[in-house]
């Protein structure tokens, strides 16, 4: 094993003990080992950062909520939850609703997440931008929108289903109430 490593296991065991059991293990810590752990753990914090993400609770809470929008209006729809990743949270897909539906969801869902827009302004963008178009597994058709959280995209939610694009996005929108 690198000495190093054990030298800095030692110290941070010894530091540990000093404030479970007081001050007076701490002087028996050689006098060098502590500050050097505990400076190395300062500058590890410093480089790190913290995130914040939408919860399966939450995407969940999501998803029940667009697919009661949607069927309210009488269309059923699939409903699809991204991280800020792309990566799914929830996937859900209403009874009488198409398999196709289940994919776009996931589209809408994962370019409103990777560009933080909607995907009715993505639809806009691709006019004087076509090559939008060929991104894979973006879909950029209304229905995808961001979440937001503290200023900062977590997550997107996509629906997919109903007879527009501006009902998959009201659909959308209910959503996110739900957890605002």
């Amino acid at each position: 094993m690198n000495r190093k490593y054990v030298i800095a296991i030692a110290a941070v065991a010894t530091a540990g003990s000093a404030i479970a059991f007081g001050p007076s293990l701490a002087s028996a810590a050689p006098s060098n080992a502590a500050p050097a752990a505990a400076s190395g753990t300062a500058s590890k914090s410093k480089s790190l950062g913290t995130t914040q993400f939408l919860t399966l609770a939450a995407a969940n809470k999501a998803s029940d909520a667009a697919i009661s929008s949607c069927k309210a209006k009488g269309h059923p729809v699939s409903v699809t939850v991204v991280g800020r990743d792309g990566v799914v949270i929830t996937q859900q897909r209403a009874d009488g609703t198409t398999g196709a539906t289940v994919q776009v969801s996931s589209g809408k869902a994962y370019a409103s997440a990777g560009f933080q827009s909607p995907t009715s302004g993505l639809q806009d963008a691709a006019k004087t931008n076509p090559g939008m178009i060929n991104i894979e597994g973006f879909n950029i058709l209304p229905g995808g929108l961001p979440v937001a959280l503290g200023g900062s995209v977590v997550a997107g939610i996509g629906v997919s289903g109903a007879p527009s694009g501006d009902i998959d996005a009201a659909c959308a929108a209910a959503g996110i109430k739900a957890i605002s």
